[in-house]
């Protein structure tokens, strides 16, 4: 036997590693030290060993026993020292550190026993939740809306989002802030964000306010549920609009509110009662747009709504979620503007303008009512992500958030033209198309109400799924009709569905 492999003999032979069976792949995507890493890391949680037989050959020697270079060995060395797998000794050597790390992170297993099969006890709240959904329909996220070109509403179009500027602004915001990011934040919401915001809504939403009113949150339901934890005890009136958003039914039903659906007319939701009607404490609408049916409130019945909030000591929740998406004449002010008697809290959400999975959003609160919502949002969950709470204040005050607006408006303008006219060259025999001032949505009349069985099933089997009208409401009872979105799809995959839906009507 040569010198040569009597020493890896004796190294082998010390070693508390089988170095011969570590077995690297040049070929891998994964990279050689990493490789190594692993399959030493693997060999120390698997065997047990002494103090004498603790030691590791030294990085030279098993580079030369594996044919690897020197550095690629102290790159899963470093990686091993920094977990805790191994230590060095100065003039000594590297040894395996007592304990491993698994001593403090792994559990020993308790003895298993037979499971006893018990339904749960679920709160009342939870039964109370108009939701059907189970398992994994909730992968599908709120609008239950699979992958494809679905035409379901509410989906905006997100491949279009700038991600190089915000990810340039996010390393940015870090290499400014820091660690200060990562540490808690303001229960209100980032300084800079809320004067941003708060610029932005009095210069283009005809808001008045200051950034002491505004409260960051996780979305728009997260805002009402503040907003209606903060307001009402249990059992206290909530007027909604019927049909309308379903989310805000189950928040509000969940918060333990008497939801009370009030119908609309063309101009928004009827503020008529019976005398036997409970007053609300507050009144949930969506007068910029409102959804799923499409008018705008009235400027008349944006002052007598006021007027009734006031008479009546009630808030108005007004939720703006999609009104920089006008496509017809100047918006009008949002009621926030024009109260003069702090009572409504205004509502916004970046979901549809930039990306759902984003869940920033934000309320304008009469002072009075500030500390109020801190205080429940601080019990909920403390404060939205401090890192893109600060990249959005930077993506609004470089100009970047009105620059994507203007864009996407006119994206979604050029995609709501196109499919009206598909729409109405191709389906025009079987719906009437109501078409909107706002918003990213269509109502489609049934021309013959008794398709309507044959229709839904029809898009359910194709993929093309529109949603049926009667999902959003109440107790309103209203014609057949499908709610479609439009704006996720370019104009392609726009005609290519409807086409796939004519045919299969056919």
């Amino acid at each position: 036997m040569s010198n040569k492999k009597s020493r890896l003999g004796k190294r082998r032979r010390g070693s508390v590693v089988a170095f011969e069976m570590v077995r690297l792949d040049r070929m891998a995507v994964e990279p050689l030290h990493h490789q190594l890493y692993r399959q030493i890391r693997d060999e120390l949680k698997a065997v047990s060993f002494s103090d004498g037989s603790s030691r590791l050959p030294s990085s030279r020697a098993l580079a030369v026993d594996l044919g690897i270079s020197r550095l690629t060995v102290n790159l899963a060395f470093s990686k091993l020292h920094a977990e805790g797998y191994i230590r060095s000794k100065a003039g000594s050597g590297t040894f395996v550190a007592s304990p491993l790390p698994e001593t403090f992170l792994s559990a020993v297993k308790p003895e298993s026993f037979p499971q006893v099969e018990r339904p749960p006890h679920i709160a009342e709240r939870v039964k109370a939740i108009p939701d059907k959904r189970t398992g994994k329909e909730f992968d599908l996220g709120a609008p239950n809306a699979a992958p494809g070109v679905s035409l379901v509403p509410g989906i905006p179009a997100v491949d279009e989002f700038p991600i190089d500027i915000w990810e340039r602004l996010r390393a940015q915001v870090l290499a400014k802030k820091g660690i200060h990011l990562l540490r808690h934040a303001s229960n209100r919401g980032d300084a800079d964000l809320r004067k941003a915001i708060a610029a932005y809504l009095c210069d283009f939403r005809g808001a008045r306010c200051h950034p002491d009113q505004i409260v960051v949150v996780g979305g728009r339901q997260h805002a009402i549920l503040i907003s209606t934890m903060a307001l009402l005890n249990p059992g206290e009136p909530a007027w909604i609009e019927d049909p309308g958003f379903h989310q805000a039914r189950r928040v509000f039903t969940f918060a333990g509110a008497k939801v009370i659906p009030k119908p609309l007319d063309h101009e928004g939701i009827v503020i008529t009662r019976s005398p036997k009607e409970p007053l609300p404490r507050i009144i949930y609408i969506t007068p910029s747009h409102q959804f799923p049916l499409g008018m705008t409130m009235s400027f008349e019945r944006r002052t007598a709504l006021l007027d009734f909030a006031g008479a009546h000591d009630a808030f108005i929740f007004e939720d703006d979620f999609d009104a920089e998406f006008r496509f017809a004449g100047p918006p009008l002010p949002s009621l926030q503007g024009l109260d003069n008697s702090g009572h409504v809290i205004y509502s916004g959400t970046m979901s549809k303008i930039l990306y759902p999975s984003l869940r920033l959003g934000y309320i304008v609160a009469p002072e009075q009512l500030v500390d109020s919502l801190v205080k429940v949002r601080s019990t909920m969950d403390q404060h939205s992500p401090a890192i893109d709470q600060a990249t959005l204040a930077r993506f609004i005050i470089e100009g970047f958030f009105l620059s994507h607006v203007r864009r996407m408006r006119k994206l979604y303008s050029e995609r709501r033209d196109f499919f009206i006219n598909q729409f109405n060259k191709l389906l025009g025999d079987r719906f009437i198309l109501q078409i909107p001032e706002a918003g990213l949505n269509f109502v489609a009349w049934l021309r013959r109400e008794e398709d309507f069985s044959m229709i839904r099933r029809v898009t359910l089997e194709i993929g093309v799924r529109p949603s049926p009208l009667s999902f959003f409401c109440i107790q309103a009872k209203l014609k057949p009709a499908f709610v479609f979105g439009f704006a996720a799809w370019t104009p392609a995959q726009i005609r290519e569905s409807l086409v796939r839906l004519a045919a299969a009507l056919k």
